[in-house]
């Protein structure tokens, strides 16, 4: 996937439907990175254009407030998804397909279709939540289990949860002021 500056796929042909490859293509959908489709002997090589990007991979995400705010970039990217026509439930969500830029503070997916169907859009974010809570060394991981739980058990739309983690985010902030004074 993701080597040297480059993050490249091979897929099986029509993995992307026709409307999201010209969606994805055209630049217009300021969620995903753009992307580039090359059809090779029944295989379609997908290029992601990373220009100031890294995956989160490539990160050590050490703070808890940190890890909150990519947590709500990446809920508000795919609510803002169904806008360019993309199924959430259809995209995987990972550290290596959420790409951060260090300078901007920006976060983009490299949008990969869900290889499973029955992978749902709640499993996939809360598998994500568990990946940057396990680099987190500030002790502070119970706002990470309290969004993982928040999106396990409850059936929130996606807006609800970027509140909670805004609520959280004031909560970790309070909670840090009050332990500096």
């Amino acid at each position: 996937m993701w080597n040297n500056s480059e993050f490249r796929l091979t897929l099986e042909e029509n993995t992307f439907r026709d409307y999201e490859k010209i969606m994805l293509t055209s630049g217009d959908c300021s969620c995903f990175m753009p992307m580039v489709f090359i059809g090779e002997d029944g295989e379609e090589v997908v290029c992601y254009d990373c220009s100031g990007f890294a995956p989160l991979s490539s990160y050590r995400v050490e703070k808890t407030d940190d890890a909150l705010y990519i947590l709500e970039c990446v809920f508000l990217l795919v609510g803002r998804s169904v806008e360019y026509l993309i199924t959430p439930a259809k995209i995987t969500i990972s550290t290596d397909t959420v790409f951060y830029n260090k300078e901007t503070g920006q976060v983009k997916i490299a949008y990969v279709p869900t290889k499973d169907e029955s992978t749902s859009i709640r499993n996939n974010l809360a598998q994500f939540a568990e990946q940057l809570k396990e680099d987190i060394c500030d002790g502070k991981q119970e706002y990470l289990d309290n969004v993982i739980k928040f999106i396990t058990y409850h059936n929130y739309y996606i807006r609800e949860m970027v509140n909670k983690i805004g609520l959280f985010k004031r909560q970790l902030y309070a909670e840090c002021q009050q332990a500096d004074a």
